[in-house]
């Protein structure tokens, strides 16, 4: 209750509704909050917590982590509900480790306090605003943030040679000032980075001669790999980075969120449908070397990754694109600097490399 009375303080009078997700290699828990306009009392409420069971070990869940019983939880964010006039919904998407399951939620709480306190929202466009909350001027291109990254000039490339494929990948995190030119020899690959790079405001370029005689299984793999070890490169220590963002995107009736952590522990998690579709292909690449090159690009860039499709659509084409877009509107985020950090990693241990 005391916590939730200081947060109150914290509650500009505009603030709207926020929702954050917070992805941990274990779990994946989702907040949202708002101000409970309808109060009589300005009291908030608990509207929705479901976190239990916490891990799988025993199959009920623990009882205790550390020092911490876990069945209090839920009237602790009771309590702070009601003393701070929010409306809280905790829910657990996944995770069958207790320790991040507790972990996900207080930091999906966290991360949505703050941009509630900031008046931003993962559901709107940064560039395309829509006139409600602070997303451009935190940060678009006219941002501080945009500024500042740009200013740090980052970049990265790799030239690999096997007798598999002869690759060549450079990549810019300019704002997209110097291009996008993906040539893999695997049209769908192409579309799919192409969509990544551009929702990203990357610069990328990508030669590739692959043995696609053979099949795409090299080509698709070496290509995702070479991408993601350059894309970390240019991250560099990621210290001052927003490093942690969820986006959504539609492609027909394709929808599909992607929750993204800068973290160097790298790990994928997905439930699109690729194996119950029915289908091999997806245009020219197979769907089992779309899922290899997630993994590929997602591992090699040292980064955690959800993603949770919402709609599969109507066909796999759209739903591909939705997830390049969605995860490029998610590491833009991501790789923006957050001035407020002052060069200084986001991060409880203090570093991003131990």
């Amino acid at each position: 209750s005391a916590l939730g009375a200081e947060i109150r303080k914290l509650i500009p009078s505009t603030a709207n509704k926020s929702r954050f997700c917070c992805p941990l290699d274990e779990a994946l828990v989702e907040c949202t909050l708002a101000p409970n306009k309808d109060s009589q009392d300005g009291s908030g409420n608990l509207i929705a917590f479901s976190l239990a069971p916490y891990g799988i070990y025993p199959k009920t869940g623990r009882s205790k982590i550390g020092q911490m019983m876990t069945a209090p939880l839920e009237k602790f964010f009771a309590c702070m509900a009601s003393a701070s006039g929010l409306n809280i919904s905790l829910i657990k998407r996944r995770g069958d480790n207790g320790h991040h399951v507790v972990e996900s939620a207080f930091k999906a709480f966290s991360r949505a306090l703050r941009n509630l306190i900031d008046g931003t929202s993962i559901d709107s466009e940064v560039d395309n605003h829509d006139g409600v909350g602070n997303m451009a001027s935190m940060w678009g291109i006219k941002s501080q943030s945009y500024k500042e990254g740009i200013d740090l000039d980052r970049s990265g490339k790799s030239s690999r040679a096997t007798k598999e494929t002869s690759i060549d990948v450079e990549l810019k995190l300019d704002g997209g000032a110097s291009g996008i030119v993906i040539n893999s020899g695997i049209n769908s690959l192409n579309d799919f980075y192409t969509k990544l790079a551009q929702e990203a405001k990357i610069s990328l370029s990508v030669k590739c001669k692959g043995d696609t005689w053979v099949d795409d299984h090299h080509t698709s793999e070496d290509v995702s790999i070479a991408i993601g070890k350059v894309l970390n490169t240019s991250l560099g220590t990621k210290a001052g980075l927003n490093r942690m963002w969820c986006a959504v995107a539609t492609v027909g009736e394709a929808n599909v969120e992607v929750t993204m952590d800068l973290s160097n522990r790298p790990c994928i998690t997905h439930n699109l449908s690729l194996s119950s579709c029915g289908e091999e292909y997806v245009g020219d690449m197979s769907i089992e070397m779309l899922d290899h090159a997630l993994e590929s690009l997602v591992m090699n860039a040292q980064m955690t990754v959800h993603i949770v499709e919402k709609s599969m659509g109507n066909n796999l084409p759209d739903l591909m694109i939705a997830t390049a877009a969605a995860f490029g509107k998610c590491l833009r985020l991501c790789a923006a600097v957050d001035p407020r950090r002052a060069g200084k990693t986001a991060s409880s241990k203090g570093t991003l490399c131990a």
